[in-house]
């Protein structure tokens, strides 16, 4: 399914060596190692799980439609700029998949999208599948794609996406503050 690399990943693309933290049998996140944290990382998973599907109509009533808007042209100039055909994608805090459209139009080879919240990543991959109920109908993506669910701060990625890698694109465009919130 994946395209096929010609060099293997060097050692050092999988993060800082071992040798410099301690091993946490539970994960490599150091900061999640408190138990408010890890509730805190919950209720952020349970917030974007229980959040419903809006309407356009909904949407566009938003008090800060406009900043989404903004928001979203921001990302597709990034993709656009930085993403080139063929290329293997890992999007953290994929959330629902609503850059799915995006990475297709820059034509990317792989797709990968990880999120904390289990219930947007069955609205992605509802959206992948082409089974939304949305208003415009579109053909299937051109890429594959592996959606899981999980805390991208607390997995071992490496481990996990060992044969998914080397990525030529990482993708972090909204996971970022709560994080800082927690830091």
């Amino acid at each position: 399914m994946k395209r096929d690399h010609s060099e293997p990943p060097s050692s050092s693309s999988f993060g800082p060596p071992q040798s410099k933290f301690k091993h946490n049998p539970e994960g490599d996140a150091h900061f999640l190692e408190d138990e408010s944290t890890k509730i805190f990382a919950r209720k952020v998973a349970d917030h974007y799980s229980a959040r419903t599907n809006q309407t356009l109509e909904e949407r566009e009533a938003s008090p800060i439609i406009h900043l989404k808007k903004l928001n979203n042209w921001i990302k597709s100039v990034l993709i656009q700029l930085y993403a080139k055909r063929g290329d293997a994608v890992l999007d953290l805090a994929c959330g629902k998949g609503g850059d799915l459209i995006k990475w297709d139009k820059a034509k990317v080879g792989y797709y990968v999208g990880i999120d904390i919240a289990d219930g947007s990543i069955e609205d992605c991959r509802t959206r992948y599948n082409g089974d939304a109920d949305h208003h415009q109908r579109r053909k299937k993506f051109s890429f594959p794609a592996r959606l899981m669910c999980g805390d991208c701060y607390e997995v071992r990625l490496d481990r996990i996406l060992a044969d998914d890698a080397p990525f030529d694109v990482c993708s972090c465009q909204v996971c970022q503050y709560p994080v800082f919130r927690i830091i």
